[in-house]
């Protein structure tokens, strides 16, 4: 389901600086594995999530029955009518809303979607380790995408001092 897909891909975008603040800085590591491997392992398992259906989830069927509600309320208000009315759709898709729950469904897709890529570097023999503070500011200096922070990621993912003390 394409749409699905979009926002599994809008939720794995979402800035990592607004979570810093809040939540330590995570990465994933593994002794002694080359840049290239490191590399390939993170976009296969972040393909897994990317491409995962989300589309028979709990919360994928609310916003699908929501979706049709609001559908049907929006044809409601293309038929004209009194400002009453109008104020009492709008109203009606208010509540349709806030009855689903968006952050929280959004929460439940994207903890799937973690959860898959998590479990898939598991299984590829990845730990997770917990960024100091001072490697946090660092990373967070580097341009995401760029040579540098991958190539800096990289050397505290296959260090196995950094993977024993920074461990999960």
């Amino acid at each position: 389901m394409p749409p699905l897909r979009c926002l599994a891909g809008i939720l794995l975008l979402l800035p990592a600086a607004s979570f810093a603040k809040e939540r330590p800085m995570l990465s994933w590591g593994k002794p002694g594995v080359t840049l290239e491997a490191y590399r390939a392992d993170a976009v296969a398992c972040g393909r897994q999530g990317y491409y995962l259906d989300v589309s028979n989830t709990e919360a994928a069927k609310v916003f699908k029955q929501a979706s049709s509600q609001l559908e049907n309320n929006e044809a409601s208000m293309s038929m004209g009518g009194s400002l009453d009315r109008t104020i009492q759709i709008a109203n009606d898709s208010s509540r349709i809303v806030e009855r689903t729950r968006p952050a929280q469904r959004i929460k439940e897709v994207r903890t799937l979607l973690e959860d898959t890529v998590s479990s898939c570097l598991r299984a590829r023999g990845y730990t997770q380790f917990q960024l100091t503070p001072e490697q946090q500011r660092y990373v967070q200096s580097l341009k995401i995408g760029s040579p540098a922070r991958h190539a800096y990621l990289h050397g505290l993912a296959s260090n196995p001092a950094v993977l024993a003390t920074q461990k999960l």
